[in-house]
């Protein structure tokens, strides 16, 4: 491996601006990930009130 091949794997510990971050953040909550992940909610509700007094651990 090259040094220009090892410097461009390193990764960059600066932080982007706020902005950056907004903006990637409203794409997120755009994507079919996001649809998806927040669709399961009520899924995910259900089986914890179901689970409440469970004993789950021994």
């Amino acid at each position: 491996m090259t040094t220009s091949q090892e410097s461009s794997r390193k990764i960059s510990l600066e932080m982007k601006s706020e902005v950056h971050y907004k903006k990637a953040a409203k794409s997120y909550r755009k994507s079919q990930q996001y649809i998806k992940m927040i669709n399961l909610y009520p899924t995910l509700q259900n089986t914890l009130i179901e689970c409440k007094d469970e004993n789950l651990i021994e």
